[in-house]
């Protein structure tokens, strides 16, 4: 269940904006790149964070500036007029897809996420890691991601009605605070940890 990070955040203020489509397709793109990262660490990409350690770091930063774009986006976006005559249709695409995909895949991070992962259940011997294994196990982090967010998305449209606009339009500016805070955490975690270094 990815509850937090930026591909939670902008499904969560689509579904909140009733374009559940547009969110669905970009939970679609969020969660095959993230079974990709998943069959990696299983098949065992992860050696070459190992040879390429720069990788790491770079990735981290990246990520930090991608977490604090998508903040201010969210923070200082203009408020949604609570009930407009012309609703525009949510159709959703294959933009969606390559927005959810891309956000994703920029987070270099989340092969050692999975590679731990991997090596924990993998510890308690319930799980055998033959690379055969990986393409089922790809599979099952996808449809587990994009189940997850087709739940969440059900209960936003269920109880919606429920919450006051100006409500919605406040929760998803500090959420928007929120990411952007993180990403300036992680980009000064990373740049002290540079420092330290050298």
């Amino acid at each position: 269940m990815p509850i937090a990070g930026p591909i939670a955040v902008v499904v969560v203020s689509k579904g909140l904006e009733s374009k559940p489509r547009s969110a669905l397709y970009i939970a679609a793109g969020a969660a095959v790149a993230e079974s990709a990262y998943a069959f990696m660490a299983f098949w065992g990409l992860a050696s070459v964070l190992g040879h390429f350690p720069v990788l790491l770091p770079a990735s981290r930063l990246f990520g930090s500036g991608l977490l604090i774009a998508l903040g201010l986006y969210f923070l200082f976006r203009k408020r949604k007029d609570p009930a407009p005559l012309h609703r525009a249709p949510d159709r959703g695409g294959y933009k969606d897809v390559l927005f959810g995909l891309s956000v994703t895949a920029a987070n270099l991070t989340l092969i050692v996420t999975w590679t731990a992962a991997v090596s924990a259940v993998n510890s308690t011997g319930f799980l055998h890691a033959r690379a055969v294994d990986a393409f089922p196990f790809a599979g099952g982090v996808a449809v587990g991601i994009f189940g997850w967010f087709a739940l969440l998305l059900w209960l936003l449209s269920r109880f919606r009605s429920k919450v006051n606009p100006s409500t919605i339009d406040r929760v998803i500016r500090a959420m928007g605070a929120f990411l952007a805070a993180l990403g300036v955490a992680f980009a000064l975690r990373v740049i002290v940890g540079w420092l330290r270094a050298s």
